[in-house]
């Protein structure tokens, strides 16, 4: 029961034909239909498959595409986990060992989530003028500095800002490429 995908109210709904429902109820039950905040996808299928319920066909094709991109440049791996108290589901990388960023997901939308330590802040402060000032140095400087480090989350929809969230995060790690160098 720990890790079971649906309440007892979601059940109850399942029960219902979809095919009956106009386009605002879809909506609603889709909705209602999110997992609970502790469920982790226990094989990558049901992950694909939960990911698309709760962001829909064309974010989850710009999900899919991120998830990749992440993969190809940093020869990271990546599991499905759970959400929390604002995501649904999270997919989460690691690379060389080290946790690298995470894909957060909740309805309709997902943002790359990473942390910066000391050493990954005095980084970007030295090189912080190359970076866009409404793409990613407003972003760094209103996230909250917690324990030594700061949560950046990016929307990734702005193509700019996309390849230069990509240069924050080789502050984290390197890429694939320049690690073969």
């Amino acid at each position: 029961m720990k890790n079971e995908r649906y309440t007892e109210a979601q059940k109850l709904l399942l029960r219902f034909d979809p095919s009956t429902f106009s386009e605002q109820e879809r909506y609603i039950v889709r909705r209602a239909m999110l997992p609970r905040k502790r469920y982790v996808p226990q094989t990558d299928e049901e992950g694909e498959a939960l990911a698309r319920e709760i962001l829909g066909d064309p974010e989850y094709e710009r999900f899919a595409g991120v998830r990749a991109d992440i993969c190809r440049r940093y020869g990271a791996e990546g599991r499905w986990s759970a959400g929390d108290h604002r995501w649904n589901l999270l997919y989460r990388f690691s690379a060389d060992g080290k946790a690298l960023c995470a894909l957060a997901m909740s309805l309709n939308l997902f943002e790359l989530l990473f942390t910066f330590g000391k050493r990954e802040m005095e980084a970007f402060e030295r090189i912080r003028s190359t970076f866009s000032r409404a793409g990613i140095q407003w972003t760094y400087d209103m996230s909250v500095e917690k324990n030594g480090r700061k949560l950046l989350s990016f929307d990734l929809r702005d193509l700019p800002t996309y390849e230069e969230v990509f240069r924050l995060l080789a502050l984290r790690c390197k890429p694939k490429a320049a690690r073969n160098e």
